[in-house]
């Protein structure tokens, strides 16, 4: 036969079986260990944006929780007033904006109005009396939008009260006209 790992085997010879050498792999170190077999620890660069994500989301949501006086706000102490209260606001989303009047636009006519009423602890608006502004049709437009907002009512130790609210309306002709 060619083959060349075959050897001829004679019968009288007791039959020898050779041992395989396999090769032993050399040993190498932990992954996590340097050299001198300690542990080796990562970077400080690796650190620094994880150190820089922590401190942002910490400057971020913790004036966040302490608005709500729940979590570690509360614990530190942080607050936004002294007893505790949060004023009244206008609900935006639900409210829309004001209605300049037209034959006012068209005339160009510009004020200042400001409108004082009471907010109840179900953020409804009450007493709504015009305080400051110069055309009616300017101060009742201001007016009835206060009236038919939505508001957040005031809270006190997380709870809703009425409260005093004055809302400033700046009734300005827009450049384009």
């Amino acid at each position: 036969m060619d083959d060349p790992f075959f050897r001829h085997h004679d019968p009288d010879v007791p039959l020898q079986t050779e041992a395989e050498q396999t090769p032993q792999p050399e040993l190498q170190p932990c992954p996590g260990t340097d050299a001198n077999g300690r542990r080796r620890q990562p970077p400080v660069w690796f650190l620094l944006p994880l150190l820089c994500i922590c401190l942002f989301q910490v400057a971020v949501l913790v004036p966040q929780i302490a608005h709500l006086n729940i979590g570690p706000g509360r614990l530190f102490g942080i607050s936004d007033h002294q007893d505790n209260t949060h004023a009244a606001r206008l609900n935006r989303a639900v409210s829309g904006t004001p209605r300049y009047p037209q034959d006012m636009v068209d005339r160009h006519i510009e004020d200042h109005v400001t409108v004082a009423c009471t907010i109840d602890a179900q953020g409804h608006s009450h007493d709504c009396l015009v305080q400051e502004g110069h055309y009616a049709e300017l101060n009742q437009a201001a007016r009835d939008y206060v009236v038919q907002a939505s508001y957040f009512p005031a809270m006190r130790n997380g709870h809703p009260v009425s409260s005093h609210y004055r809302m400033h309306f700046n009734f300005l002709i827009p450049p384009d006209h």
